[in-house]
């Protein structure tokens, strides 16, 4: 094919478009014309109505009116572009937080690795899970026996106090297979000397029933003895 032949086939294929360019413009105008004329007519009719001078719209020509079409097109356009740009670098941004994160790496036993440990060869540095060198110091809950020795001595101590004539703590110590609950504490309650006593489980505090109530009992020097 010459270089003629070629010519003349771009040549035909743009004055086509062109044409058909052409023929979408002049539909395009004429639409608008159309709508410019009702929207006069409105107005017409509204001046008449109120008695007011009617101005109507001008309508532009099909080049004024294509030319402030393709303006307004051109500056879409950039608007458009601006907000795609504006994408393009967001998107990007995001790609390269999500890539370059390094997530947190927890091992069992918490072993730690530093690029440099305190000798400078960047060998891991390893630390060991904290544990507690003392003793638990919570205070134990006691045996019946352990409480029925601990009334014996406040008994013995106190025998005078309590209103007995003679010691008690020699005679018999029951256990009667009961616990109650004194100031928030559980106490196990023995019969004595034909007195009732309430001993905490955890050797704290020591009650007598009277009137229907555990009073607390007031020791002297006591020693608890076994």
């Amino acid at each position: 094919m010459s270089k003629e032949t070629k010519l003349a086939k771009k040549e035909a294929k743009a004055a086509k478009k062109a044409a058909k360019a052409e023929k979408s413009q002049a539909a395009a105008y004429e639409k608008l014309v159309k709508k410019i004329e009702k929207k006069n007519a409105k107005l017409e009719k509204k001046a008449n109505k109120k008695n007011k001078p009617f101005v109507p719209l001008d309508i532009p020509t099909q080049e004024e009116a294509f030319a402030a079409t393709a303006g307004e097109s051109k500056a879409k356009q950039i608007i458009e572009m601006i907000i795609l740009i504006l994408l393009i670098i967001y998107l990007g941004y995001f790609c390269y937080m999500f890539y370059s994160y390094v997530a947190p790496q927890v091992a069992q036993g918490i072993t730690e690795t530093s690029d440099v440990d305190d000798a400078g060869s960047g060998a891991p540095a390893e630390y060991d899970r904290y544990d507690n060198p003392h003793d638990i110091t919570t205070t134990p809950d006691y045996s019946v026996a352990d409480a029925k020795a601990y009334l014996k001595q406040v008994l013995h101590d106190n025998w005078k106090d309590l209103g007995y004539s003679a010691d008690p703590s020699g005679g018999s110590i029951n256990y009667t297979n009961n616990i109650t609950n004194v100031n928030n504490a559980d106490c196990y309650v023995f019969t004595a000397g034909s007195k009732t006593y309430a001993v905490s489980t955890k050797l704290q505090s020591c009650y007598m029933l009277k009137n229907g109530k555990y009073q607390p009992l007031t020791f002297h020097n006591d020693d608890y003895l076994f």
